[in-house]
């Protein structure tokens, strides 16, 4: 695994008849034992071809913005070294040589699987147990957090179903509200305090799957509530879905007494999701 994955790095300069002769003779050889990696040159060697011999087409110049935005969060390498590569065939000239068509498609497609992209809860679980809220911020700021109003923050994530109250039931008061960006879709976040104690949540769109690291995350009931949850220590990150909206509040709160009214509170108008599945 680790030989095709250095191999992926180098497939596509190779394809385009670039590299050392040492290089060349290296990935030639692991090509003709490794069958997914021939198929990968052959890919590559095909996209090329095609892009040469079709219609001349401008790509919009935000298009790539926004693809790199995606890939930026959380792309596997190898999806993001083929973007790369074809990213490479493709800036060779001003206008893209490609067909109207289907290239589009191609590169609308690309966006629409990176817009996919996993939420990464791992950075904010891997510093828990040393500081909790430090490790919140740290993943405000992974997805380009910005402080604003609990009003901003609201309007911000406008498509989203959810509630930056100023209070949250057991005296919990709003320190900070945030405004996330997820890839290209809108997401918010939020600091409650109580005599120091820390709560946090975090809101973003459903549809995304949630990537935990090496965490394991099980179903929970909470109070009217079904969702899922990641616990580390004493700390829970908690997760309630409906069809638009992911609820994640973190705490050290107890889920059968005061975390059903404060998920409530961020939730009001919370209606389980009809189709749901969890990684």
């Amino acid at each position: 695994m680790k030989t095709c994955e250095k191999m992926h790095e180098v497939l596509g300069p190779y394809a385009d008849g670039e590299g050392s002769a040492d290089t060349r003779a290296a990935i030639e050889a692991h090509v003709r034992t490794c069958a997914e990696c021939r198929c990968e040159v052959e890919s590559l060697r095909q996209l090329g071809d095609r892009i040469a011999t079709n219609a001349q087409v401008c790509v919009p110049p935000a298009l790539w913005s926004r693809i790199e935005t995606q890939l930026a969060t959380a792309a596997p390498r190898r999806r993001l070294v083929r973007f790369l590569r074809v990213r490479s065939i493709l800036a060779a000239a001003a206008c893209l040589v490609l067909a109207v068509g289907g290239y589009f498609a191609i590169l609308q497609g690309l966006a629409t699987r990176a817009e996919a992209a996993p939420v990464n809860f791992s950075a904010l679980l891997d510093g828990l147990s040393v500081d909790a809220e430090k490790a919140f911020r740290e993943f405000v700021e992974l997805y380009r957090g910005r402080r604003v109003s609990s009003a901003a923050a609201r309007q911000h994530a406008s498509q989203l179903n959810f509630a930056v109250p100023e209070q949250l039931p057991g005296g919990f008061a709003l320190n900070e509200a945030f405004a996330l960006q997820i890839g290209d879709t809108p997401a918010a976040a939020a600091i409650y305090r109580r005599n120091g104690e820390f709560v946090g949540a975090i809101f973003h769109r459903a549809i995304h799957p949630e990537d935990y690291g090496t965490y394991r995350d099980y179903p929970c009931v909470v109070g009217e509530h079904r969702g899922h949850r990641v616990q580390v220590g004493e700390w829970r990150l908690v997760h309630v879905t409906d069809a638009t909206t992911c609820h994640c509040v973190l705490s050290r709160l107890d889920e059968t007494k005061e975390l059903p009214a404060i998920l409530h509170a961020v939730a009001p108008d919370f209606k389980p999701a009809q189709s749901h599945s969890h990684p």
